[in-house]
């Protein structure tokens, strides 16, 4: 006998492979390499970015994973490791059919 879910869930990528993904995002709007970019680099300090890219990094980040990210979770994310995390966070959530 099968029993079926009204929840739907998503294969969820690895840490490493949504950093690479976040990375490009951040560097795509702020004119810097991917590969230049670090996990512990903030946002607005280390990266230049002000409250506008933010918000773009936020609909892309959005876009790209299929996701929503709420504003308070984007305002809170100072570092490239925040955002990785969060990403993670709203991925491994269930989907509602």
């Amino acid at each position: 006998m099968s029993v079926e879910s009204n929840l739907s869930s998503r294969i969820c990528p690895s840490r490493d492979q949504v950093l690479a993904d976040v990375k490009r995002i951040v560097g795509e709007q702020v004119g810097t390499a991917p590969e230049k970019i670090r996990e512990t680099h903030e946002l607005i300090n280390d990266l230049g970015c002000d409250s506008l890219d933010v918000t773009e990094i936020a609909i892309e980040t959005e876009d790209h994973f299929g996701i929503s990210v709420p504003d308070e979770v984007a305002q809170h994310s100072r570092t490239v490791g925040d955002m990785v995390d969060g990403v993670l966070q709203l991925l491994a959530q269930p989907v509602a059919d």
